[in-house]
């Protein structure tokens, strides 16, 4: 017995200490690069180093509210946050093991005794008793080995790690009602140019129809007239169908009934946005993101439970019993000269349960390795999504700046063509050829601004930037 008791510390110490390694810790930060690689992050900072909430860079009151409405009344964010409240309970359950289990019982049987052999007067040859047990009982299991802390640790891990990932979610979300509100501004212009594209092309059909009953125009002149028009009502309408599914992407994202309506100022613009730069490092980006936040907890829960399957080999010792009473009446359990007590401890090692806790051991290596693995490719696709929304900044911008260039030429080649036309110099069909060229180069340079809004908000979202304060 004497050499048990020396043997418990010692074994103590060598499972006790069961964790990741520092090896696998810094392992975790190793795929991180010094700097990015895209020229986007070398130059002045001015976006993100000036600006704790991207969502202000906008200056838009109106998606603020719409993000805060989101945050408190999309069910698979609020689904979410029931998850999170079972993690905490998770954590409350594992952490109740380490304490002893108390509970009152209160039992009463009645039993019937045969004898037989035996000659009793009267003839009686069986009896009755009766039986009632009350009291409390206690019980605990010592946790020697740091197995139950160990359990509870873990659980808390966890509940921290499903609170990043709720925070995480929280901001995909903010993301995404970004991205539908500025896709409906997006759409609205789309729309107003199909609308003034159509009166043009319908007033110029007009015009040539006039000049062709009067003999001035030919059929072909009119029927081109009359086709172009017909496809501009036809992309008229399809822009109509952008509109409605971008409505009701938002509402849907809002927690409303998606039915295509919303209140809101038609005549609002695609905001202009400044140059984006950096100071983030990808260091600072693996602490700042939520889900590597939740990634980096789930390797450590992991480790420590690889070391609870480890622990799960040991000994365990636990104690239980309590004070009572019993009586063959029941009205005697109250009294003192029925009281009653126990006291049990029991030591239990495993022997042989055909392989189950070694099998343990190797499935909770395995579930380690896995989340070691899972963080590198989470933090990888991080550093992607970062590199490609600063290397899309600079591409984008100069699409924009030249289409820019295009929509002017355009629009001044489009006035020429017609008064050129009106004056007999020119042929319809270039004057067509040129309206229409001046009308697609101004809605090309209004969705490559979306894109660009849209590439910035990726941006913000890869660096693990916050959306908004907690707080109003």
């Amino acid at each position: 017995m004497r050499k048990i008791i020396l043997l418990i510390p010692v074994l103590s110490l060598l499972f006790g200490c069961v964790r990741p390694s520092d090896m696998q810790e810094k392992s975790l930060h190793e795929v991180a690069p010094a700097t990015w690689s895209s020229a986007a992050s070398s130059r002045n900072q001015s976006s993100e180093s000036n600006r704790t909430f991207w969502v202000e860079e906008f200056t838009d009151p109106d998606l603020i509210k719409a993000i805060r409405k989101a945050w408190i009344s999309n069910p698979s964010l609020l689904a979410m946050a029931e998850r999170v409240l079972a993690s905490g309970e998770d954590a409350i359950i594992a952490g109740a093991s380490l304490y002893p289990n108390a509970r009152a019982d209160l039992s009463g049987s009645r039993s019937k005794r045969n004898l037989i052999g035996f000659n009793f007067p009267n003839g009686e040859t069986s009896f009755t008793t009766n039986s009632f047990n009350a009291g409390i009982n206690l019980s605990w299991e010592l946790d020697l080995w740091g197995k139950l802390r160990d359990r509870r640790n873990s659980a808390k891990i966890r509940f921290k790690g499903t609170q990043a990932e709720y925070l995480a979610a929280r901001l995909s979300l903010a993301g995404q009602i970004a991205k539908a509100w500025f896709e409906i501004i997006e759409s609205e212009g789309q729309l107003r140019i199909s609308r003034n594209t159509n009166f043009t092309y319908s007033q110029n059909q007009s015009y040539i129809q006039d000049r062709y009953e009067k003999g001035l125009a030919s059929a072909l002149d009119n029927d081109l007239a009359s086709t172009t028009l017909s496809s501009a009502k036809a992309n008229l309408a399809r822009r109509n169908r952008a509109h409605l599914l971008s409505i009701r992407k938002l509402q849907l994202l809002l927690g409303a009934y998606p039915d295509g309506l919303m209140d809101r100022n038609d005549s609002m613009a695609l905001p202009f946005l400044d140059s984006a730069s950096i100071s983030s490092s990808p260091t600072e980006t693996l602490s700042k993101r939520h889900d590597l936040k939740a990634a980096t907890l789930e390797v450590q829960a992991s480790g420590i439970d690889l070391g609870v399957s480890q622990k799960s080999l040991l000994p365990s010792l636990s104690i239980a019993g309590g004070p009572g009473s019993r009586s063959g009446e029941f009205e005697n359990l109250l009294e003192q000269r029925f009281r009653i007590w126990d006291l049990t401890g029991a030591m239990s090692q495993p022997i042989f349960q055909a392989g189950r806790l070694r099998a343990q051991i190797r499935k909770t290596k395995a579930l380690q390795g896995n989340a070691i693995k899972n963080f590198k490719a989470a933090a990888l696709q991080a550093f992607l999504e970062v590199e490609n929304s600063l290397s899309g900044e600079q591409l984008i911008k100069e699409e924009e700046v030249q289409l820019e260039k295009a929509t002017k030429a355009a629009e001044s080649a489009a006035k020429i063509s017609w008064d050129r036309y009106q004056r007999g110099v020119e042929g319809i069909f270039n004057t067509l050829e040129a309206q229409r060229r001046a009308f697609e180069a101004e809605s090309r340079l209004l969705s490559v601004r979306k894109e660009r809004i849209l590439n910035r908000i990726n941006l913000y979202l890869a660096l693990g930037m916050n959306a908004l304060p907690e707080k109003p």
